[in-house]
């Protein structure tokens, strides 16, 4: 091969590992006072189902629509309308992640993933509740 050709081809693995590691670092998790500081674009935000509160989901209203509170790692509650009907085990989770756009007061999350309890770690704790 000419020196040339590797050079070009360098250069092109170069700019496509720039290009993997911009869209990789745009997933990183930001609280709710920068997803409304920037309405218009997606944000990944994690944290914790406020249990306080109710999840309102009416399948007969509209079946892709829950609703619910969420405090971010930052401690900020905000309300979320989750586009997708309710998914199991909500109130059991341990932490979300949410993707979407802030919208007026809420936060509009067109995506979400829950991170439920161990059975193994649920096992434990009734053992050493039992002990």
């Amino acid at each position: 091969m000419k020196r040339t050709h590797i050079v070009l081809l360098l250069l092109v693995a170069g700019l496509m590992g720039t290009f993997v590691a911009s869209i990789t670092s745009t997933s990183r998790s930001v609280g709710f006072a920068v997803a409304f500081a920037d309405p218009g674009t997606e944000y990944k935000v994690s944290g914790t189902l406020i249990t306080d509160m109710p999840v309102e989901y009416n399948p007969q209203q509209n079946t892709n629509l829950t609703k619910f509170h969420m405090q971010d790692r930052e401690g900020v509650v905000h309300e979320v309308w989750l586009e997708k009907a309710k998914p199991t085990g909500l109130e059991r989770s341990e932490s979300i992640d949410l993707y979407g756009k802030a919208k007026g007061a809420h936060f509009r999350a067109t995506e979400m993933l829950m991170k439920c309890p161990s059975k193994y770690n649920e096992q434990n704790h009734l053992v050493e509740a039992d002990a």
